[in-house]
């Protein structure tokens, strides 16, 4: 009997146990699936606007030689003065000058700071566009150079130059900011990476100007790219290129910024002339100096399959297209062969991100010059942009999407009627303007440069669009 009450009661507990258990799960299921009261509190927060800070453009002043004084082999001086234009849209634009690194005689001598700020009470800061043109004929330095006035940058990426013999390439760092900037260059040419003392932790001083020969960091480099990264304050660089053919000055230009690494890389209105001088003054050996060519590099570790294609803007023959193998962290040129005077859009496709540039010589009557087109960066809906005074100036625009595209040009000062400029589906067109300044509406995914062209001289400078400015942000106080 003992035994069997025992298990009476073991089984009693058992049972009990589950009853209380099945409870439990009940009470848990529904307290997951009832709602809950929210105690939880939101914390405080605020959207602020800062108020956008002043917008700078530096204009890399007028071009430098080197050796004018015997005594001072490497000590640049000023060849002239370049005509400066400067406008905002809806705003006044203060200029200053630099202090230069290169024997002035006047303040027009050196590189000019361009500032705006946005008015009190705007809700959006005003477009702003600066640029340079000097026709330079020294002795032994002579040719067409202009330069859109850039703003400054922690990375810039300069595709041209030369330091084979009787080329002279000098990197101008301009820092327009009120702290000291150390800038790195990164050299990089046919051979490959360029290992250089005295390439790092160059300091540019607060709002002045350092000059950097590049034959000193990269002797006997037919095609160099420089990369310039900074720490501290930002700078403007840019390059200038100048060639001299025995005792001859056969031409001069300086170059700003090309497009950062990408795959897909746009160059607008690459202007050729005077193609059969020139290819009847190639050898047989291969294609000088003169003939046009875009530059590439590969900055990273893996080789690049890459298509070169350009296709003329409306008027201009049409374009072939080029595929090659480029190695990785080298420079190479590739010549634009079989194109007859005009204007175009040249395209580089990739495997990997590369850098590149274009350029092209003239040869009249009396003079010789070269030019370099830079890739260009996608504006946005509206561009501003600066034309200064002389030798035919011409817009350039690209158009890389499926759908010809209407972009509207009126001059800034509203005289004269919105000019409508077609651009063609996966092509490109142009338009001749008068000096002055522009507002480009409807532009925003497209590239554009200007150029300039007169007998036996020639020079271009892409546009480009504002870097970032001032958005809203949400603050959480303590």
């Amino acid at each position: 009997m003992a035994d069997r009450k025992g298990l009476a009661r073991i089984g009693i507990r058992a049972a009990g146990g589950l009853v209380g258990v099945a409870f439990a799960v009940v009470a848990i299921g529904g307290a997951t699936l009832l709602p809950l009261p929210d105690f939880a509190i939101g914390a405080p927060a605020q959207t602020v606007t800062p108020v956008p800070a002043d917008q700078q453009r530096v204009c890399p002043g007028p071009l430098l030689q080197l050796a004018a004084d015997a005594g001072a082999a490497t000590r640049p001086s000023s060849v002239g003065e370049a005509t400066t234009v400067t406008d905002a849209d809806g705003a006044d634009v203060r200029t200053q000058t630099l202090k230069p690194d290169a024997d002035a005689e006047s303040s027009d001598e050196a590189p000019l700071l361009a500032t705006v700020s946005t008015p009190q009470g705007a809700k959006t800061p005003p477009l702003i566009a600066g640029a340079q043109l000097q026709n330079a004929a020294a002795e032994d330095l002579a040719g067409l150079a202009a330069a859109a006035c850039a703003e400054p940058s922690a990375d810039t990426w300069l595709a041209a130059g030369s330091t084979a013999l009787g080329q002279t390439s000098l990197v101008l760092l301009a820092n327009p900011s009120a702290v000291d900037a150390t800038v790195d260059l990164a050299i990089y040419t046919e051979s490959g990476p360029v290992s250089a003392p005295g390439a790092t932790g160059i300091i540019v001083p607060a709002g002045a100007q350092k000059v950097v020969a590049l034959a000193g960091l990269a002797p006997s480099a037919s095609a160099p790219v420089v990369h310039v990264t900074t720490s501290g304050g930002e700078v403007v660089a840019s390059l200038q290129q100048s060639f001299e053919q025995g005792i001859q000055p056969r031409g001069a230009e300086i170059v700003g910024a090309t497009g950062a690494p990408g795959r897909q890389q746009i160059i607008p209105g690459v202007t050729l002339a005077s193609m059969s001088a020139i290819e009847g003054a190639q050898s047989a050996e291969g294609v000088g100096v003169d003939f046009p060519v875009v530059r590439l590099l590969v900055p990273g570790d893996k080789d690049a399959q890459v298509t070169v294609g350009a296709v003329g803007e409306t008027g201009t023959a049409a374009g072939n297209s080029y595929a090659t193998t480029v190695k990785a962290g080298t420079v190479a040129e590739i010549p634009l062969d079989n194109l007859k005077d005009g204007s175009y859009t040249v395209t580089v496709n990739s495997s990997v991100p590369v850098v590149v540039a274009a350029r092209t010589s003239v040869i009249g009557s009396k003079t010789r010059d070269f030019t370099w087109f830079s890739s260009a960066q996608p504006l946005l809906q509206k561009t501003l942009a600066a034309v200064p005074s002389g030798y035919t100036p011409t817009l350039h625009v690209a158009n890389p999407g499926e759908a010809d595209r209407t972009v509207t040009v009126q001059s800034l000062d509203g005289g004269g009627s919105p000019m409508k400029l077609t651009v063609p589906a996966e092509g490109g067109a142009g338009t001749q303007l008068k000096p002055g300044t522009y507002r480009l509406t409807g532009a925003d995914g497209l590239t554009a440069s200007i150029s300039f062209a007169t007998d036996g001289r020639s020079t271009s400078y892409a546009l480009t669009p504002p870097g970032p400015l001032a958005a809203p942000i949400t603050v959480y106080p303590n």
